[in-house]
């Protein structure tokens, strides 16, 4: 195959340093967003806030670390936006008889419907909250999730998606706005802890005293189930590349027909198992270079949108839940998941509850539909690869059979829950995965893929690969307090 060129970058990129320029990179901001709002839910409503009741500010720091999953999430599409070539499609020819590929099935086929079970159980007690306790919150949250799952099904959703970032963007200024108000805030109290990387906190005796079930999770699973929460995690981290593709960001600039030329590439490299028709003349690298620049701030401004919203909530958890001035206490628990984090609202004014509780909704119902869509193109994405039958087959019945599968293997799950199986428990085990373990797992995967299949000029240098181990590492902290704690 001779070697090919790469398309003219955005003239953005190649214009002298000015405010004017910098400012213009925002438009670059899209895929990121969907990761932004699919993030920012679920997890940072419930546990950012009990973390904070408990531990304080002293568990900030997992919001630093969590910038080893945008690092690693820009490796991946990296790879994709120099060759064409998907990670998934790499690692099923690369890696023996598509390990890889098989191992990231089972732990979405595994978890996932562990996630369905907690989002038909925490939708379906923010509905039942809205209308006043009428119906049965099981019924609520399994009526909607069926709704969620048709109109994925049908793609009708674009005002629903709207609608979702606009009140998740009310959730996080809700929080930085409530935090802001509290008497006695001291930043310069706070900011130490985010790079206060491995301290981890006991739980206060009030907890083992009011809340024992809660003091009885192990601290270190509490603490990597909530990095999963913030993490990109592997259903997102193969998704980006195909959103990117979209926007025809590198490669893909001038490509009339992205997903035919993408394809094209791949079987060259089933051929080869080498990347060897990428250009090596200094100004075509520099060329490749400055292709890149868009996925990097996309990422950026992602990163820093999550980790505002995800530390607003558990500041305000620190300062508004746990002990209260009349002797009580606030933790938000299996019992009670989303209630108590009403008064991050109420502190700004009473009236805003109801905006918080529709907020929520919206985040959560929204996080349903995100939940089937990407889940089903990671899977299919990465399943088509070492699947013929699945190759096949249309992506639209692939998600059918999926979204059957989930519904039917969540609800027997949130019925558990209903009676007595811990939620945040589930949540944490199931974060822990998707978005730990997997996420390094993934990881380390491109870091090969990367450094075995490109030319010499498109490896990734000594600095930057420094930075992707260093990346991983990082994730990998909390799991050492759990090794340690045993």
């Amino acid at each position: 195959m001779k070697e090919i060129k790469f398309p003219q970058p955005d003239e953005v990129l190649t214009e002298k340093p000015s405010l004017r320029k910098y400012l213009r990179y925002l438009l670059f901001f899209g895929p990121g967003a969907i990761i932004a709002s699919v993030t920012i839910g679920q997890g940072q409503l419930i546990l950012g806030p009990q973390i904070g009741a408990w531990a304080d500010f002293k568990l900030l720091w997992l919001i630093t670390i969590n910038v080893g999953s945008y690092v690693i999430a820009y490796l991946g599409c990296r790879y994709t936006l120099l060759t064409g070539i998907g990670m998934m499609d790499a690692f099923s020819v690369k890696i023996k008889k598509g390990l890889l590929n098989w191992t990231f099935i089972s732990i979405m086929l595994i978890f996932v419907p562990l996630f369905t079970g907690t989002i038909v159980t925490t939708l379906g007690q923010t509905v039942h909250w809205i209308v006043g306790g009428r119906g049965h919150y099981l019924a609520w949250g399994i009526t909607f999730c069926l709704f969620a799952a048709v109109l994925a099904l049908v793609g009708r959703y674009k005002l629903v998606e709207y609608t979702q970032a606009i009140f998740v963007a009310i959730l996080a200024i809700g929080a930085i706005v409530s935090i802001l108000m509290i008497g006695g805030f001291n930043p310069l109290e706070i900011l130490p802890n985010f790079f206060l990387i491995g301290n981890t906190p006991s739980y206060p005796d009030w907890m083992y005293t009011n809340f024992p079930t809660e003091a009885s999770k192990p601290i270190p699973l509490i603490m990597l189930g909530y990095l999963g929460t913030l993490t990109v995690t592997i259903v997102t981290l193969v998704s980006y590349s195909g959103w990117t593709k979209v926007k025809k960001w590198g490669i893909f600039r001038d490509k009339k027909d992205p997903k035919r030329f993408s394809a094209e590439m791949f079987e060259y490299f089933k051929r080869e198992g080498k990347v060897e028709y990428l250009p090596t003349d200094k100004k075509e690298v520099e060329k490749s270079r400055l292709l890149l620049k868009p996925a990097i701030v996309d990422l950026a401004i992602a990163f820093i949108i999550v980790s505002i919203a995800s530390s607003a909530y558990m500041i305000a958890g620190a300062y508004l839940l746990g002990p209260q001035p009349d002797g009580t206490y606030r933790l938000p628990s299996d019992i009670n998941l989303l209630k108590e984090q009403a008064i991050i609202f109420s502190n700004i004014a009473s009236w805003l509850k109801p905006l918080y509780q529709i907020s929520i909704f919206f985040a959560l119902f929204g996080t349903v539909y995100g939940g089937f869509e990407a889940v089903s193109r990671m899977l299919y994405e990465t399943t088509k690869s070492v699947s013929r039958r699945v190759e096949r087959m249309s992506y639209q019945k692939f998600m059918t059979y999926l979204v059957v599968y989930l519904i039917c293997t969540g609800v027997p799950i949130a019925i558990l829950m209903y009676y007595g199986l811990s939620v945040i428990l589930v949540l944490s085990i199931t974060l822990l995965f998707t978005g730990v373990v997997g996420v390094i797992i993934y990881g380390i995967g491109v870091i090969y893929i990367t450094q075995t299949t490109l030319p010499e000029k498109y490896k990734l240098s000594k600095p930057v690969l420094l930075l992707s181990i260093l990346s991983i590492f990082l994730l990998t902290v909390p799991m050492f307090s759990f090794i340690f704690a045993q």
